[in-house]
C-alpha cells in the first residue's frame, strides 16, 4: 500500500473508494473529485486495484491518498479480505486522523472491460463471461461490502456512483459482451437503488465487513448510473477516432470528472438515478 500525507485540518473528512482509476475515465474522476475538495470537505480518496495509475501530470500530486492492491477483483474473499484489513489499522490506529477515515461516503464503480467486438459467431461464451465478471460482479462485490461499511459509517448512508456506458442505451455493431453488461449494470444500479432506501433493512447484520453485531442503523444510500458517450481512449485505432471525431464528436473525459464530482458531492438524500453525459452530436436520439 502506498498512500500521500493525508490532511489533518478542520474540514470534513469524506471517504471515497474508487476502481478503474488506471483507465482514463477513472483517473479523470479521481483528479476531479480531488479538485472538488472546498472549504467544508475534503475527501480522501482510496483506490483499488491491481496497479496504481500511471501520473498524468508529472508535476502534481497524485488525485488520490492510498492505493490497496489486489489481484482479483472478480475475487470476493480477496476484496473484502483487503478491504477489511485497511481499514481496521485505520480502526486501530492511534493517530486521531487515521482514525476519522474508518469510514466510507462514497464507491465509485469505474473498472471495466471491452472484449469480443466481434461477430456474435466468432465470440465464445468465456469471453461473455470474463467482460461480465469485471464489468458486473466487481461492482456487485464492491457494493455489498460499501452497503455495510456505510451502515457503520456516523452519519449512516453514503452514494454509490456506477459509470456505465451510452452502450445500454444504444448499442454498436459487434458490441454483445460489453453491451450486455452494462444492461446488466443498469439492473444492478437500479435494484440497489431500492436496498439504499433504508438501510436498517438492507444490512441487517456487519459481517460483510467483519465488524460482527446488529446494526439497527437508518439512512439512505443514493445510487445512481452515469453513461459516458464517447471519450478518447488510447485503445481506439486511429481511423476509428478519426471516424468518430468526424461524425459523432468526443466528450472531453474531463467534464466527465466533474460531472461525476457533482453528482457526488449531492446529498445523499438527493439522487440523479440515471444519467449520460455525451458530445452533442453523437446520434443517440433520433435516426441519424
Amino acid at each position: 500500500m502506498s498512500s500521500s500525507s493525508s490532511s489533518s485540518d478542520a474540514r470534513e473528512t469524506k471517504v471515497c473508494l474508487l476502481t478503474g482509476a488506471s483507465g482514463t475515465i477513472g483517473y479523470a474522476i479521481a483528479q476531479a473529485l480531488k479538485a472538488s475538495s472546498s472549504s467544508n470537505i475534503n475527501w480522501h480518496i482510496l483506490l483499488i486495484g491491481r496497479r496504481p495509475p500511471q501520473m498524468v501530470d508529472g508535476g502534481s500530486p497524485p488525485p488520490y491518498d492510498a492505493f490497496l492492491q489486489t489481484e482479483d477483483l472478480t475475487n470476493e474473499s480477496m476484496v473484502v479480505s483487503t478491504l477489511n484489513s485497511h481499514f481496521e489499522s485505520l480502526k486501530n490506529s492511534t493517530c486521531i486522523q487515521s482514525q476519522a477515515l474508518d469510514r466510507l461516503d462514497l464507491l465509485i464503480n469505474c473498472a471495466g472491460c471491452s472484449l469480443g467486438n466481434e461477430p456474435i459467431v466468432d465470440v465464445s461464451a468465456e469471453t461473455l463471461r470474463q467482460v461480465m465478471e469485471v464489468n458486473l460482479i466487481v461492482p456487485y462485490i464492491l457494493s455489498r461490502w460499501a452497503m455495510s461499511k456505510m451502515a457503520m459509517t456516523t452519519p449512516v448512508g453514503g452514494r454509490i456512483i456506477n459509470i456505465g456506458s451510452i452502450a445500454c442505451e444504444s448499442p454498436r455493431l459487434h458490441s454483445v459482451p460489453y453491451t450486455t453488461s452494462k444492461y446488466a449494470l443498469s439492473g444492478l444500479t437500479r435494484a440497489l437503488s431500492i436496498e439504499g432506501r433504508n438501510l436498517s433493512k438492507t444490512t441487517k447484520c456487519a459481517e460483510l465487513t467483519g465488524e460482527g453485531g446488529a446494526s439497527s442503523t437508518s439512512g439512505v444510500v443514493a445510487v445512481c448510473q452515469i453513461n459516458p458517450g464517447n471519450v478518447r481512449s488510447a485503445i481506439m485505432s486511429a481511423e476509428e477516432a478519426a471516424r468518430r471525431e468526424r461524425e459523432e464528436g468526443f466528450v472531453d473525459v474531463d467534464d466527465i470528472g466533474r460531472y461525476v464530482a457533482l453528482v457526488a458531492n449531492l446529498p445523499n438524500e438527493t439522487n440523479v438515478l440515471e444519467s449520460t453525459v455525451m458530445p452533442t452530436r453523437q446520434p443517440l436520439v433520433g435516426r441519424g
